[in-house]
């Protein structure tokens, strides 16, 4: 059997594989990280790694999906690239910026005999951590890193396929959760002595991501019922960490809701005091996964939709995780596009946020319409409309990949000429927006749309009764209001009531480092209500109506 020497950074594996295996199943099993957000299937050439020695020749969906540069460099992708004979491939290093690393509280520094905590998000994209005091609740530092989990896929349904069809696969998805939670705890640049003051960590996440995490049966959350296989807090899950933390540190993962809202939706409730709550008030952590809470005052309900991957920037055509030069904004000046980039650096890719303000931006001006469709009769941008046929993969049949609400809406709306164009965002560089980037941004929209209208009508609330609305999570806590509701993904409210909060499961965690937090964790997730979408008759109408780009 050859072996293959896989390298990231100064990390070098050297394991055995079969004549032909796929790269990316043999990258799978060093537990290295490997994004692969279409799951392997060759789709959104993402998967990018440099081979220096072996595999087989590219086949035409690597053709197609790299450049001639590439191939002459002998990029390849890891989903399709075949081992042949002794076989050595670099991977890039990821770097995820986050909004996540900031600076609190310095108190613990001069105050060396405070208690410490370890509040984990573990996200189905992005894994936060955050330094907390426990005497006070104070967050000190916070800091994040990928979910290296993606390399089975961006999204938990591809994640608990492939648990389902494999132990082995079960087992890696365990071991990549904590890859992933040491790595972002790593991103806090902690000292062995600070490490000693850590008494308790708290992760959370949603019910995909504590299963796997806690090595429960995942059958019941792939099939119906989909709920929980159990819902309960483990005060104790040191067992489960594999020796990441230091001995004296206890570990506790806190309870789940239901469905598929987690703790980490439990710990936005705490955080965003809806046990307090007098008036009606609504929370959407925005996400791959969306987490919808709404009170009315007296009860709590909460629904989670699988918005996918759009928020985050994948499965853009010119999508970007939020890195240097990544795209955030899009606003017009006189028929040209002034981007807005991370760093102010020269432009690469289209973030969640950037996706957002460039279709609120096009909308206002007309170059896409209600329905989503570009406007090829723009004529005031009409230089910016260019052809698509050349774009791998853009062209899409009618029901390929598209959920069945969002089918109907497309077929109202006329299929023949999706793929067709796409609107030339930079001059100087091949950044671009097409007709399927706008699709994916509507489904996402609409599934986050729906769940909030479903919400709302099983509480009787109209729009103008939100007294409050927070939009929180990687996404949701920089996202430009205004777009928001231009575009519709939130009922028509002032604007005045909206706030922005990026950290909201990952201070609720910290709140549930103490033994009264933590308490108060299982009482919230005692009272809260989940309503399953899947089963509510309102929701598929809900979903077809909030597709539209429209208040």
């Amino acid at each position: 059997m050859p072996e293959v020497t896989i390298i990231y950074g100064s990390e070098i594996k050297t394991i055995q594989a079969e004549e032909g295996e796929i790269l990316g199943d043999v990258v799978a099993r060093t537990g290295l990280p490997l994004e692969q957000p279409c799951a392997g299937r060759g789709t959104c050439g993402k998967c990018k790694v440099l081979v220096e020695e072996g595999t087989a020749p590219p086949d035409e969906i690597e053709l197609k999906n790299l450049t001639a540069g590439e191939i002459a460099l002998n990029n390849r992708l890891a989903c399709r690239a075949r081992v042949q004979g002794e076989t050595r491939i670099v991977l890039s290093p990821i770097v995820v910026y986050s909004n996540k690393i900031f600076k609190g509280s310095s108190r613990y520094k001069k105050e060396k005999d405070i208690p410490l905590g370890l509040a984990i998000d573990l996200g189905t994209t992005t894994v936060a951590a955050f330094l907390t005091t426990l005497d006070n609740g104070e967050v000190a530092a916070g800091g994040g890193g990928l979910n290296q989990q993606t390399v089975f896929g961006s999204d938990v349904i591809s994640r608990l396929a492939a648990a389902l069809d494999d132990d082995n696969n079960k087992n890696r998805l365990h071991r990549l959760a904590l890859a992933s939670i040491i790595q972002a705890a790593d991103s806090l640049n902690l000292t062995d002595k600070i490490w000693q003051r850590i008494q308790q960590v708290t992760i959370v996440g949603n019910v995909a991501m504590h299963h796997m995490l806690a090595e429960l049966p995942l059958d019941t959350l792939a099939y119906i019922p989909f709920q929980p296989y159990d819902s309960g807090s483990i005060k104790d899950a040191k067992s489960l960490m594999d020796g990441i933390f230091p001995e004296h540190v206890k570990v506790s993962l806190p309870p789940l809701i239901g469905g598929f809202v987690g703790s980490d939706a439990l710990a936005c409730l705490a955080y965003f005091g809806f046990d307090q709550a007098k008036d009606p008030m609504l929370a959407i952590d925005l996400g791959t996964n969306g987490e919808v809470m709404l009170t009315d005052g007296e009860r709590i309900m909460t629904a989670s939709t699988a918005a996918g991957p759009a928020f985050e920037g994948v499965n853009i055509s010119c999508g970007s995780r939020a890195v240097d030069g990544a795209i955030t904004d899009l606003t017009m000046d006189q028929g040209e596009f002034i981007l807005t980039t991370i760093g102010d650096a020269e432009p690469v890719g289209l973030t969640g946020s950037g996706l957002l303000s460039a279709i609120a931006s096009f909308r206002e001006v007309g170059l896409i319409d209600e329905s989503g469709r570009i406007n090829s009769d723009c004529a005031a941008y009409s230089e910016k409309l260019k052809n698509n046929d050349h774009i791998p993969g853009e062209k899409i049949l009618p029901g390929e990949a598209i959920p069945q609400p969002c089918l109907e809406y497309l077929q109202k709306i006329s299929l023949d000429d999706i793929g067709s164009k796409r609107i030339q965002l930079d001059p100087d560089r091949d950044l671009y927006l097409t007709q399927l980037d706008i699709r994916e941004l509507q489904k996402a929209k609409g599934a986050i749309r729906a769940a909030v209208d479903v919400l709302m009508a099983n509480l009787d609330l109209q729009p103008a009764d939100l007294r409050k609305v927070i939009l929180t999570g990687s996404f949701g806590g920089q996202v430009n209001i205004r777009s928001i509701l231009e575009i519709g993904m939130i009922p028509p409210v002032n604007e005045e009531v909206v706030e922005t909060a990026a950290n909201g499961a990952g201070f609720g965690a910290a709140i549930f480092l103490t033994e009264e937090g933590f308490t108060l964790g299982e009482e919230l997730a005692q009272k809260a209500e989940q309503i399953d979408l899947d089963t509510d008759a309102l929701f598929n109408q809900f979903y077809i109506d909030g597709m539209k780009l429209a208040p």
